[in-house]
């Protein structure tokens, strides 16, 4: 307090307890005492604001702030209740924009992507009407940018990448745009940073590792000044990290080894010093544990990505020791466990991925065993039982009892979830690796019968999607082997009839110059042409002439090389 008996600046008890008091500036004295406790007392600032809303009701800016605090703290259904309200009020139209934009982001975050591109649609239409009386409203112009942006993550989420490039594009040029008016403020630069790396992460996916790369650069120059700027908010330092893994996959990318383990081993220090600092950072720290394990693997780099995974799953399992009946901690160490399973696989470390796949498998079936289980439960059990089969395979042990278990809890999460198709999908994969172990024991007829399960269920996912490549693609791997097996049990009308359906769908998938179609192509002509019947020595000639064009171009492999030899002297 001064002399003279009002509060200073630093002094948010005194400034409640103006607010408590009533009167004429209590709805400020509320807001100034929420300003300061923003980050010291956050539960006390929200106490502030909820005050200030009820004084001052018209005013927007305390019940931006409420939402805002609401969502940093997780309680996102009290968010979402203070901007929507903002939101179909007489607020002004950039009160309403900020609403909108962050009732986007809670709906992406709560997995609804067609409600949060509902919401950041409506953002743009309020921005833009903005801009419509003010071409150069800089705000305006900056929360356009903001949720162009997010719809450009949404349509990269669902495979258009060419859509989400021209939206990602839009919103960085507006952005530039808006600093040439107001100069690069912190805020301004932060948004530039995010979607530079959103346009870097679109150009890595399109195999354009070395722009991705620049652009990625450019992220994090920004985060790092805003990370030395803004002490006090660690999400600068955060989203730094997650742009030097981002770099180190795009050097990995463009055979740059050394530059990708120096990137990655800068997102790693990142991660230290923040969980050092708090410890709620340290389930992010076990996940770039992990993410680091992967780029090591794919380096060649063996024992740094075991230990890389042997430092995640100590983490994970150090918290989750505390409440073992927490679900999402568990799925996080569950996963954890399978990758490390993966990398021993990888590395011919049996033993090593056999007992962190139990593990994973001893909890993810004491939660799918629960009463009212939910499907992604069934499917994680699911996931460790496939990984005790490809362990039990490579030790040339009996793995048909591992992928029987994994059909069996995939076909109860589809059950469970019947209009889920990942389930329907996964079970379709399930059925194959069942079929493949039956066929390597010679029991054909329970090979057969996993197969032609698995084809029926492709069959019906791709009349959702007839011009899917990928579900095409996917639906010729279970008929192939189909053919196979029906072929093993002396029933060549089955098999012919298998790879006939194959063939039409490979000459729907590939072009007619395409080498890796006339390989596929080749393929199956050739089991067609080892099958008999009326048509068996034309698919013989067809097979040959893909095998020729494929001998010419250099591609052909040693095992076709013997294929072909073997049709030459059909």
């Amino acid at each position: 307090m001064t002399e003279t008996g009002k509060p200073t600046g630093q002094d948010a008890d005194a400034f409640w307890a103006l607010a408590q008091a009533g009167g004429p500036g209590a709805a400020l004295a509320a807001r100034r005492a929420a300003a300061l406790w923003d980050q010291s007392h956050p539960l006390r600032a929200r106490q502030a604001l909820m005050l200030a809303v009820q004084l001052a009701p018209l005013d927007p800016a305390p019940r931006l702030g409420l939402a805002r605090l609401a969502a940093e703290a997780g309680d996102l259904e009290t968010a979402g209740q203070e901007a929507a309200k903002l939101l179909t009020s007489d607020a002004p139209a950039a009160a309403k924009v900020r609403a909108a934009f962050m009732l986007g982001d809670i709906a992406r975050g709560q997995g609804e992507p067609d409600k949060s591109r509902s919401y950041f649609t409506q953002t743009l239409q309020l921005a833009d009407a903005a801009l419509n009386v003010n071409r150069s409203d800089p705000h305006a112009a900056r929360w356009y940018a903001r949720a162009r942006g997010r719809i450009a993550e949404l349509d990269a989420s669902v495979g258009d990448f060419a859509r989400a490039k021209t939206g990602a594009e839009g919103a960085l040029t507006m952005l530039r745009a808006a600093t040439a008016q107001l100069g690069e403020t912190p805020e301004l630069a932060a948004d530039i940073a995010d979607a530079e790396l959103r346009l870097g992460a679109l150009e890595l996916d399109a195999n354009q590792p070395a722009s991705a790369r620049r652009r990625i650069r450019e992220a994090i120059g920004r985060y790092e000044a805003l990370s030395i700027t803004e002490t006090s908010e660690p999400h600068w330092r955060a989203v730094l990290s997650d742009a030097w893994a981002l770099a180190a996959e795009a050097d990995y990318a463009r055979g740059a080894p050394d530059a990708a383990r120096e990137a990655m081993d800068k997102s790693l220090q990142v991660r230290l010093r923040m969980a050092a600092k708090d410890a709620r950072e340290s389930w992010a720290l076990a996940g770039t544990w992990r993410i680091r394990a992967a780029l090591r693997a794919a380096l060649g780099d063996a024992a740094e990505a075991s230990e890389s995974m042997a430092q995640a799953r100590a983490l994970a399992e150090q918290l989750c020791a505390s409440n073992r009946l927490a679900q999402e901690p568990a799925r996080f160490l569950i996963h954890t466990l399978l990758d490390q399973a993966d990398h021993a696989l990888r590395a011919g470390e049996l033993e090593v991925a056999h007992e962190a796949a139990n593990e994973a498998r001893a909890s993810a079936e004491r939660f799918a065993s629960m009463k009212d289980t939910t499907a992604a439960w069934l499917a994680d059990a699911s996931a460790c039982w496939d990984r005790l089969g490809e362990i039990a395979r490579a030790a040339r042990a009996s793995s048909q009892d591992a992928f029987a278990r994994a059909v069996e809890m995939r076909r109860m999460a589809r059950d469970r979830a019947p209009d889920d198709v990942r389930h329907a999908r996964g079970l379709a994969v399930a059925l194959v690796k069942q079929g493949d172990a039956a066929l390597e024991s010679n029991e054909t007829a329970t090979a057969r019968a996993a197969f032609s399960e698995s084809a029926k269920i492709r069959f019906a996912l791709i009349q959702s999607v007839p011009n899917d490549r990928a579900a095409a693609h996917a639906l010729a791997v279970p008929l192939e082997r189909l053919g196979l097996a029906a072929k093993a049990m002396g029933d060549l009308a089955a098999a012919r009839a298998a790879w006939e359906d194959e063939l039409a769908l490979a000459f729907r998938l590939f072009e007619a110059d395409d080498l890796e179609g006339m390989r596929f192509c080749a393929i199956v002509e050739s089991h067609l042409a080892g099958a008999g019947g009326p048509d068996a020595e034309s698919h013989r000639r067809a097979a040959l002439q893909r095998f020729d064009v494929l001998a010419r171009a250099g591609a052909l492999t040693e095992r076709e090389a013997a294929v072909r030899k073997k049709l030459w002297g059909g």
